[in-house]
């Protein structure tokens, strides 16, 4: 939500009494809400005087919760730059001190588009293998020579250690009939598994797939999920990763993805290596790939060709499931409901 308001602060009067409303003696003239800019453009702060009487002592200004930097003299040297800004929605708050104690706050919602053109990055298929048309994938990891996979819809959710050469399960686990399983990822020997609408995770011992332990998170939804080993980061249909930490499964940091055009909604299966999170989107037959650090679409992979006959356009058979394999460097690629299994290479690699 974008907005623009004012707030004012002054001392209360004596015997605990509310102070009277004062007038405001500035007007933030721009920049407006609502203002669009390109992440590195400078962006002038414009006050306009209401009430000539009053001395204006400085004037700070903040992006977020940041302190940008104070004027004291001459408040029409006030400029943001936008260089270090990561992209999305940010409030830019002004605030002016005036009459040695009194101070009035002016706030602005602007949006930061991405300055990069997405790079475009081809793909060679290195080979193709069986996988369960009954899978409805919602997640996807390789380790150790094997793929693990969550699916999804309720009564029919599993995590499942997967054979890649025959498709087929090692092991399976299924999920209570009340769970939607969604996306997955794997810290410390330890599988997180996130779930739809309930608000609630799973562990699991890698190797066995026994639960150790169920958690609960405040996210309305959960869809993708991976680590960059510090943290797990979530996806929950939206234009925002969530930064979670994996002991109390915490929110500690979040950000938007932007193009240079503006906002990648519907963002679902994760997969994070080599500083990158790669993101499906949904209903859509290319991944994104995003800079953790600024929130940034730094290159684009379609995979269309790769959508079998007759699933182009069916919501219950899109592309998403994405596993590196550090080893090969390759990545593998499926969807919901995909009888088959893509082992693709990346040019240029990421």
């Amino acid at each position: 939500m974008l907005l623009s308001c004012c707030q004012q602060n002054s001392p209360s009067r004596s015997g605990g009494q509310a102070a009277e409303s004062v007038a405001m003696v500035t007007k933030l003239v721009s920049p407006g809400s609502g203002t669009i800019i390109q992440c590195g453009d400078s962006v002038k702060i414009s006050l306009a005087p209401l009430a000539t009487s009053h001395a204006i002592d400085s004037v700070q200004l903040f992006s977020g919760k940041n302190h940008i930097t104070t004027v004291f003299d001459n408040p029409e040297r006030l400029f943001w730059n936008s260089r270090t800004s990561r992209v999305g929605q940010t409030v830019l708050k002004v605030r002016v001190f005036y009459d040695d104690s009194l101070s009035e706050t002016h706030t602005a919602g602007i949006v930061v588009l991405s300055d990069l053109d997405p790079n475009d990055i081809s793909y060679r298929v290195i080979k193709q293998y069986p996988h369960d048309a009954d899978a409805y994938t919602q997640g996807l990891f390789y380790d150790n020579g094997n793929l693990y996979e969550s699916t999804g819809i309720q009564g029919k959710s599993s995590l499942r250690i997967v054979n890649i050469a025959s498709g087929k399960p090692i092991k399976l686990v299924s999920l209570s009939g009340e769970f939607f399983g969604e996306g997955i990822a794997l810290m410390k020997n330890q599988v997180y598994q996130v779930t739809y609408k309930s608000q609630v995770g799973f562990v699991y011992d890698k190797n066995s797939l026994e639960q150790i332990r169920s958690f609960d998170y405040q996210i309305k939804e959960g869809w993708g999920l991976t680590t960059d080993n510090k943290n797990l980061i979530m996806s929950d249909g939206s234009a925002q990763l969530y930064f979670i930490e994996p002991e109390y499964f915490t929110q500690v940091d979040k950000i938007e993805v932007f193009n240079n055009k503006g906002m990648i909604d519907s963002l679902n299966e994760l997969e994070y290596f080599n500083g990158h999170i790669l993101a499906n989107v949904y209903g859509q037959s290319f991944i994104v790939v995003i800079d953790p650090a600024t929130g940034k679409v730094t290159g684009k992979i379609n995979l269309h060709e790769l959508i079998p006959e007759g699933s182009e356009g069916d919501y219950g058979k899109v592309l998403n499931g994405i596993a590196y394999n550090p080893q090969t460097g390759h990545l593998y690629v499926t969807g919901k409901h995909w009888p088959v299994l893509y082992e693709i290479a990346l040019s240029p690699s990421l």
